[in-house]
């Protein structure tokens, strides 16, 4: 059996025992063990799109790190095992490192339309691009009920355990304009003479007695 320990009964065939002779030898010439091909923290990444294939991942994107791709293929059979619950889309977002929120209709204040619900998408520290906007709907879609419709809002959030202190400084100057004072004042002291006349002329007029 070209050394290798067969696991099979011992009332096998010849063509049985030829197939897993074949299968043993095919065994032994790829590189990597195919345990590790199927542990998706253990594939090697050129042949991550093809585990992700053979796991049904719905949603793909190839420019995804490859941290996120690991963790799409880790979660996708529980996620297809719950899918169409708020718990499959809780799954699904949070392994393309979004954290939600939803929100049923029934929960909203006032209640919002029958079979609608809301997702709130917390962003830690950072924003969002449109395409990986479009990107977290595609998820959404795949990992929802099909009869339910939602609206999606994005919420930005700082969830960082390290403590943060805010110091605001209000710096301003103060300035007293005063009027220019000479320090020294010099006076010029002289004699001057002026004269004035007033003269007066005074007259009286009486009637003329007849």
């Amino acid at each position: 059996m070209n050394g290798h320990d067969s696991i099979l009964p011992g009332n096998l065939s010849a063509l049985e025992r030829d197939l897993e002779a074949s299968l043993a030898e095919a065994k032994a010439l790829i590189p990597v063990p195919i345990e590790t091909i199927w542990n998706p923290y253990q594939c090697p990444v050129p042949l991550l799109p093809y585990l992700a294939w053979a796991v049904s991942v719905d949603h793909w994107q190839a420019s995804w790190p490859e941290h996120i791709k690991r963790s799409v293929i880790a979660k996708s059979l529980e996620v297809h095992e719950i899918k169409g619950t708020r718990q499959a889309l809780e799954k699904a977002l949070s392994a393309i490192d979004i954290d939600i929120n939803v929100t049923e209709w029934f929960e909203m204040e006032p209640p919002g339309k029958r079979g609608t619900f809301q997702i709130t998408a917390n962003l830690s520290d950072r924003g969002i691009t449109e395409g990986e906007y479009q990107n977290v709907k595609n998820v959404i879609d795949t990992a929802k009920n099909v009869r339910s419709h939602y609206d999606l809002k994005l919420a930005l959030s700082n969830k960082s355990t390290v403590p943060l202190f805010a110091m605001a400084i209000r710096q301003g100057n103060q300035e007293i304009l005063y009027p220019l004072l000479t320090k020294k004042i010099t006076a010029i002291n002289g004699c001057y003479f002026t004269t004035a006349t007033r003269s007066l002329i005074q007259t009286t007029l009486f009637p003329i007695e007849q």
